[in-house]
């Protein structure tokens, strides 16, 4: 791993990664489609969307479906409300995911959040599990023109931590996303779905994982070019 040197900085991807809400964006936007008589569970199945901002979301259905109706925007927001209500009332956090964000905060990192959904999902989920404290820097991909898999978002972020790209390791749940953490020229920790855990595109990860219970493993630290914290 000479290419990089020691990592300040862990930047967290949030849906899919740290909280189990990609059923409920499934859920939810298959609901709104449906009431407006689309179908569009054969794009979504195949994963295409995952990582990428709701807007741009919305607009690919358009382009690949297209419906009569409301506008992008109405239909972003009856998203929105949707996934909020099913954060407050289902969300759980994925194995591991308190622990890791703890774990490379006590290496040394500075810890960040890097996210693809809407200020107000980002919003219900740190208030949900009380994480807002864990996270130096809270980024919306809503905030920059174009959402993951460009890597605006996590440049953005980097530039916040006051750390260089290449002193950052991303972790994400998406190929969107990880095709902007190497974009970025960052250093890329992948834990897929099992879904999508035969997916070969993650092969461009440095480190790929099953779960974030693995984020003290040796390839990890290897990867961060640092050594474990001591107890």
């Amino acid at each position: 791993m000479s290419d990089f040197p020691p990592a300040r900085a862990a930047i967290f991807d949030m849906d899919g990664l740290l909280v189990d809400t990609e059923p409920f964006w499934r859920s939810v936007e298959v609901e709104v489609f449906a009431e407006l008589g689309v179908d569009i569970t054969p794009l979504i199945d195949r994963g295409l969307t995952m990582g990428m901002r709701l807007d741009e979301v919305v607009a690919f259905f358009r382009s690949r479906i297209g419906w009569d109706g409301p506008g992008d925007e109405e239909i972003a927001g009856r998203i929105v409300s949707g996934i909020v209500s099913a954060v407050h009332h289902e969300a759980k956090l994925l194995p591991g995911a308190v622990d890791a964000v703890d774990l490379l905060s006590g290496y040394g990192l500075a810890t960040a959040l890097a996210s693809g959904s809407t200020p107000p999902v980002i919003e219900a989920v740190l208030d949900r599990f009380e994480l807002a404290d864990r996270f130096a820097v809270v980024s919306s991909a809503a905030d920059d023109r174009l959402g993951k898999p460009h890597p605006a978002i996590l440049l953005r972020t980097a530039a916040a931590l006051g750390v260089d790209a290449l002193e950052c390791v991303v972790l994400e749940d998406s190929i969107n996303g990880c095709v902007a953490a190497k974009a970025a020229r960052m250093r890329l920790v992948a834990v897929p779905g099992e879904r999508f855990s035969s997916d070969a595109r993650f092969a461009i990860a440095d480190v790929r994982l099953a779960s974030l219970e693995q984020v003290g493993d040796a390839a990890v630290t290897e990867l961060l070019g640092l050594e474990p914290a001591r107890s």
